[in-house]
Protein backbone atom coordinates (compact mmCIF):
# COMPACT_ATOMS: atom_id res chain seq x y z
CA UNK A 1 0.00 0.00 0.00
CA UNK A 2 1.15 3.80 -0.89
CA UNK A 3 2.88 5.74 2.01
CA UNK A 4 0.59 8.68 2.73
CA UNK A 5 2.17 12.30 3.02
CA UNK A 6 0.61 14.52 5.92
CA UNK A 7 0.24 18.43 5.73
CA UNK A 8 0.94 20.32 8.24
CA UNK A 9 -1.28 23.61 8.90
CA UNK A 10 -0.92 26.06 11.72
CA UNK A 11 1.64 23.66 13.81
CA UNK A 12 -0.41 21.01 13.42
CA UNK A 13 -0.41 17.90 10.82
CA UNK A 14 -4.13 18.05 8.63
CA UNK A 15 -5.02 14.54 7.66
CA UNK A 16 -6.91 13.42 4.36
CA UNK A 17 -10.32 11.49 4.73
CA UNK A 18 -8.24 8.83 2.64
CA UNK A 19 -5.57 9.48 5.40
CA UNK A 20 -8.16 9.08 8.21
CA UNK A 21 -9.56 5.78 7.14
CA UNK A 22 -6.17 4.05 6.49
CA UNK A 23 -5.03 5.00 9.70
CA UNK A 24 -8.30 3.74 11.61
CA UNK A 25 -7.69 0.66 9.67
CA UNK A 26 -4.32 0.27 11.12
CA UNK A 27 -5.30 0.58 14.46
CA UNK A 28 -7.37 -2.27 14.02
CA UNK A 29 -5.08 -4.27 12.47
CA UNK A 30 -3.19 -4.07 15.86
CA UNK A 31 -5.07 -7.32 17.48
CA UNK A 32 -4.47 -10.85 17.74
CA UNK A 33 -3.81 -12.39 14.41
CA UNK A 34 -2.23 -15.84 13.48
CA UNK A 35 1.32 -14.32 13.67
CA UNK A 36 0.85 -13.38 17.37
CA UNK A 37 -0.68 -17.03 17.50
CA UNK A 38 2.42 -18.78 16.20
CA UNK A 39 4.62 -16.22 19.00
CA UNK A 40 2.49 -17.24 21.50
CA UNK A 41 2.87 -20.81 20.47
CA UNK A 42 6.45 -20.20 20.15
CA UNK A 43 6.88 -19.03 23.76
CA UNK A 44 5.22 -21.82 25.25
CA UNK A 45 7.44 -24.25 24.09
CA UNK A 46 10.46 -22.02 25.10
CA UNK A 47 9.18 -21.40 28.42
CA UNK A 48 7.61 -24.35 29.46
CA UNK A 49 8.57 -26.38 32.09
CA UNK A 50 11.26 -28.93 31.50
CA UNK A 51 10.02 -31.24 34.66
CA UNK A 52 6.47 -31.08 32.49
CA UNK A 53 7.03 -30.63 29.15
CA UNK A 54 3.86 -30.27 26.88
CA UNK A 55 2.76 -33.33 25.41
CA UNK A 56 2.91 -33.95 21.76
CA UNK A 57 -0.71 -34.53 21.61
CA UNK A 58 -1.22 -30.86 23.28
CA UNK A 59 0.90 -29.47 20.37
CA UNK A 60 -1.10 -31.73 17.61
CA UNK A 61 -4.17 -30.28 19.16
CA UNK A 62 -3.05 -26.84 19.20
CA UNK A 63 -1.47 -27.38 15.74
CA UNK A 64 -5.12 -28.10 14.45
CA UNK A 65 -6.76 -25.04 16.26
CA UNK A 66 -4.22 -22.85 14.61
CA UNK A 67 -5.08 -24.92 11.02
CA UNK A 68 -8.44 -24.16 11.45
CA UNK A 69 -8.22 -20.50 12.55
CA UNK A 70 -5.94 -20.28 9.02
CA UNK A 71 -8.29 -22.07 7.05
CA UNK A 72 -11.63 -19.58 8.67
CA UNK A 73 -9.62 -16.35 8.34
CA UNK A 74 -8.68 -17.68 4.41
CA UNK A 75 -12.19 -17.96 4.20
CA UNK A 76 -13.24 -14.84 5.71
CA UNK A 77 -11.06 -12.83 3.05
CA UNK A 78 -12.71 -14.61 0.30
CA UNK A 79 -15.84 -13.75 0.88
CA UNK A 80 -14.93 -10.09 1.89
CA UNK A 81 -13.06 -9.77 -1.16
CA UNK A 82 -16.39 -11.19 -3.40
CA UNK A 83 -18.64 -8.72 -1.56
CA UNK A 84 -16.64 -6.10 -1.64
CA UNK A 85 -16.03 -6.53 -5.22
CA UNK A 86 -19.55 -6.04 -6.16
CA UNK A 87 -19.15 -2.29 -5.43
CA UNK A 88 -16.74 -1.75 -8.06
CA UNK A 89 -18.41 1.02 -10.74
CA UNK A 90 -21.12 1.59 -7.44
CA UNK A 91 -20.85 5.08 -6.20
CA UNK A 92 -20.69 5.05 -2.62
CA UNK A 93 -20.49 7.21 0.59
CA UNK A 94 -17.27 6.80 2.91
CA UNK A 95 -17.69 8.29 6.30
CA UNK A 96 -13.61 8.58 8.38
CA UNK A 97 -13.77 9.91 11.51
CA UNK A 98 -10.83 11.85 12.49
CA UNK A 99 -8.09 11.29 15.62
CA UNK A 100 -10.85 14.54 17.32
CA UNK A 101 -13.38 12.98 16.58
CA UNK A 102 -14.42 14.85 13.13
CA UNK A 103 -16.05 12.84 10.58
CA UNK A 104 -16.08 13.09 7.08
CA UNK A 105 -17.55 12.27 4.32
CA UNK A 106 -16.22 11.62 0.46
CA UNK A 107 -18.70 10.80 -2.30
CA UNK A 108 -17.66 8.43 -5.23
CA UNK A 109 -17.04 5.59 -8.17
CA UNK A 110 -15.48 2.35 -6.84
CA UNK A 111 -12.46 2.24 -9.43
CA UNK A 112 -11.19 -1.04 -7.44
CA UNK A 113 -11.21 -3.12 -4.73
CA UNK A 114 -7.57 -4.01 -3.04
CA UNK A 115 -6.99 -6.50 0.20
CA UNK A 116 -3.73 -5.14 2.33
CA UNK A 117 -3.17 -7.47 5.49
CA UNK A 118 -6.20 -9.07 5.17
CA UNK A 119 -8.34 -5.54 4.96
CA UNK A 120 -10.85 -4.52 1.97
CA UNK A 121 -9.68 -0.95 0.57
CA UNK A 122 -11.89 1.26 -2.06
CA UNK A 123 -9.66 3.30 -4.64
CA UNK A 124 -11.65 6.74 -4.77
CA UNK A 125 -10.42 9.07 -6.93
CA UNK A 126 -7.03 7.36 -6.71
CA UNK A 127 -7.07 7.22 -2.94
CA UNK A 128 -7.53 4.40 -0.58
CA UNK A 129 -10.51 4.14 1.74
CA UNK A 130 -11.29 1.05 4.13
CA UNK A 131 -14.26 -0.67 2.91
CA UNK A 132 -15.59 -1.00 6.45
CA UNK A 133 -15.97 2.83 6.82
CA UNK A 134 -18.72 2.70 3.52
CA UNK A 135 -21.75 4.16 4.66
CA UNK A 136 -23.98 4.32 1.67
CA UNK A 137 -24.55 2.68 -1.54
CA UNK A 138 -25.67 4.97 -3.89
CA UNK A 139 -27.78 3.20 -6.92
CA UNK A 140 -27.67 4.56 -10.35
CA UNK A 141 -31.73 5.83 -10.38
CA UNK A 142 -30.47 7.83 -7.62
CA UNK A 143 -27.49 9.16 -9.05
CA UNK A 144 -29.06 9.94 -12.09
CA UNK A 145 -32.18 11.53 -10.93
CA UNK A 146 -29.64 13.88 -8.25
CA UNK A 147 -28.17 14.78 -12.09
CA UNK A 148 -31.46 15.96 -13.24
CA UNK A 149 -32.07 17.90 -10.73
CA UNK A 150 -28.89 20.02 -11.17
CA UNK A 151 -29.23 20.08 -14.66
CA UNK A 152 -33.31 21.23 -13.82
CA UNK A 153 -31.79 24.25 -11.27
CA UNK A 154 -29.49 25.33 -13.07
CA UNK A 155 -31.51 25.86 -16.42
CA UNK A 156 -33.48 28.21 -14.08
CA UNK A 157 -31.02 30.33 -12.40
CA UNK A 158 -29.41 31.16 -16.18
CA UNK A 159 -32.73 32.18 -17.48
CA UNK A 160 -33.48 35.83 -17.12
CA UNK A 161 -36.38 37.41 -15.03
CA UNK A 162 -39.64 35.88 -16.91
CA UNK A 163 -40.70 40.02 -17.86
CA UNK A 164 -37.02 39.57 -19.62
CA UNK A 165 -37.49 36.61 -21.57
CA UNK A 166 -37.81 36.70 -25.80
CA UNK A 167 -38.44 33.86 -27.93
CA UNK A 168 -35.66 34.11 -29.78
CA UNK A 169 -32.92 33.54 -27.66
CA UNK A 170 -35.20 31.44 -24.35
CA UNK A 171 -37.51 29.64 -26.38
CA UNK A 172 -35.82 26.82 -27.07
CA UNK A 173 -34.19 26.34 -23.78
CA UNK A 174 -37.78 26.70 -22.02
CA UNK A 175 -39.16 24.61 -24.44
CA UNK A 176 -36.93 22.24 -23.97
CA UNK A 177 -37.15 22.57 -19.82
CA UNK A 178 -40.86 21.63 -20.15
CA UNK A 179 -40.16 18.46 -22.39
CA UNK A 180 -37.76 17.29 -19.96
CA UNK A 181 -40.36 17.64 -17.02
CA UNK A 182 -42.84 15.98 -18.81
CA UNK A 183 -40.59 13.21 -19.54
CA UNK A 184 -38.84 12.14 -16.40
CA UNK A 185 -40.99 9.88 -14.31
CA UNK A 186 -42.37 10.64 -10.32
CA UNK A 187 -39.11 9.36 -8.49
CA UNK A 188 -37.06 11.74 -10.89
CA UNK A 189 -39.63 14.68 -10.19
CA UNK A 190 -39.42 14.25 -6.51
CA UNK A 191 -36.01 15.37 -6.56
CA UNK A 192 -36.88 18.91 -7.87
CA UNK A 193 -37.12 21.86 -6.07
CA UNK A 194 -40.19 23.21 -6.31
CA UNK A 195 -39.52 26.93 -6.28
CA UNK A 196 -38.00 25.33 -9.45
CA UNK A 197 -40.88 23.73 -10.78
CA UNK A 198 -43.06 26.84 -9.93
CA UNK A 199 -40.38 29.33 -12.18
CA UNK A 200 -40.41 26.72 -15.22
CA UNK A 201 -44.08 26.56 -14.60
CA UNK A 202 -44.05 31.05 -15.14
CA UNK A 203 -41.19 30.96 -18.12
CA UNK A 204 -43.63 28.24 -19.80
CA UNK A 205 -46.98 30.44 -19.46
CA UNK A 206 -44.79 33.82 -20.68
CA UNK A 207 -43.40 32.18 -23.11
CA UNK A 208 -47.24 30.89 -24.30
CA UNK A 209 -47.98 34.75 -24.00
CA UNK A 210 -45.10 36.47 -26.39
CA UNK A 211 -46.22 32.92 -28.79
CA UNK A 212 -49.67 34.33 -29.26
CA UNK A 213 -48.53 38.14 -29.57
CA UNK A 214 -46.50 36.96 -32.46
CA UNK A 215 -49.27 34.86 -33.79
CA UNK A 216 -51.73 37.80 -33.89
CA UNK A 217 -49.23 40.41 -35.13
CA UNK A 218 -48.40 37.65 -38.09
CA UNK A 219 -52.14 37.53 -38.66
CA UNK A 220 -52.44 41.30 -38.86
CA UNK A 221 -49.46 41.61 -41.09
CA UNK A 222 -50.87 39.06 -43.42
CA UNK A 223 -54.56 41.06 -43.69
CA UNK A 224 -52.56 44.17 -43.95
CA UNK A 225 -50.42 42.75 -47.22
CA UNK A 226 -53.83 41.22 -48.60
CA UNK A 227 -55.93 44.39 -48.16
CA UNK A 228 -52.64 46.08 -50.21
CA UNK A 229 -52.35 43.47 -53.16
CA UNK A 230 -56.52 43.95 -53.35
CA UNK A 231 -56.48 47.87 -53.86
CA UNK A 232 -53.75 47.34 -55.97
CA UNK A 233 -55.88 44.85 -58.10
CA UNK A 234 -58.55 47.50 -58.08
CA UNK A 235 -56.37 50.29 -59.22
CA UNK A 236 -55.22 48.12 -62.30
CA UNK A 237 -58.71 47.05 -63.69
CA UNK A 238 -59.89 50.30 -62.94
CA UNK A 239 -57.04 51.62 -65.32
CA UNK A 240 -57.94 49.04 -67.59
CA UNK A 241 -61.79 50.72 -68.02
CA UNK A 242 -60.37 54.37 -68.54
CA UNK A 243 -58.36 52.96 -71.68
CA UNK A 244 -61.18 50.59 -73.38
CA UNK A 245 -63.59 54.07 -75.15
CA UNK A 246 -60.50 55.33 -76.58
CA UNK A 247 -59.21 51.78 -78.37
CA UNK A 248 -63.30 51.86 -80.00
CA UNK A 249 -63.12 55.21 -81.12
CA UNK A 250 -59.79 53.85 -82.86
CA UNK A 251 -61.93 51.25 -84.62
CA UNK A 252 -64.50 53.45 -85.66
CA UNK A 253 -61.86 55.67 -87.58
CA UNK A 254 -60.57 52.94 -89.15
CA UNK A 255 -63.98 51.56 -90.11
CA UNK A 256 -65.38 54.90 -91.57
CA UNK A 257 -61.37 54.75 -93.30
CA UNK A 258 -62.31 51.10 -94.83
CA UNK A 259 -66.01 52.09 -96.55
CA UNK A 260 -65.21 52.44 -100.24
CA UNK A 261 -65.50 56.07 -101.72
CA UNK A 262 -69.02 56.19 -104.54
CA UNK A 263 -66.77 58.91 -106.32
CA UNK A 264 -63.43 56.66 -106.22
CA UNK A 265 -65.39 53.59 -107.67
CA UNK A 266 -66.58 55.56 -110.14
CA UNK A 267 -63.46 57.11 -111.61
CA UNK A 268 -61.81 54.16 -111.50
CA UNK A 269 -64.61 51.96 -113.10
CA UNK A 270 -64.58 54.99 -116.11
CA UNK A 271 -60.89 54.93 -116.12
CA UNK A 272 -60.76 50.83 -116.91
CA UNK A 273 -63.73 51.10 -119.58
CA UNK A 274 -66.38 50.22 -117.26
CA UNK A 275 -69.48 52.11 -118.21
CA UNK A 276 -71.79 52.60 -114.72
CA UNK A 277 -75.34 53.54 -114.91
CA UNK A 278 -76.34 56.91 -115.13
CA UNK A 279 -78.14 58.52 -112.24
CA UNK A 280 -81.74 59.42 -112.89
Amino acid sequence: MSSVSATVKNGEIVTSASQDSLSKANESNSGMDKDAFLQLLVAQMKYQDPLEPTSNTEYISQYAQFSQVEALNNMSTTMELSRYSSYVGKEVVIESTDSSGKSTQTRGFVDYVTFEEGKAYFSIEGNLYKAEDMVTVISNEYSNAEDIAEQFAKTIKDLPGVDSINVNDHGNTINNLYNLYNSIGYYEKGFLDDDDVAAMNKYVAKLNELLVQLANEAALEQERKQAEAEAQNAEAQNAAKETTPVSNESEQENDANAQPDDTSIAENAAAQGVVTPEED
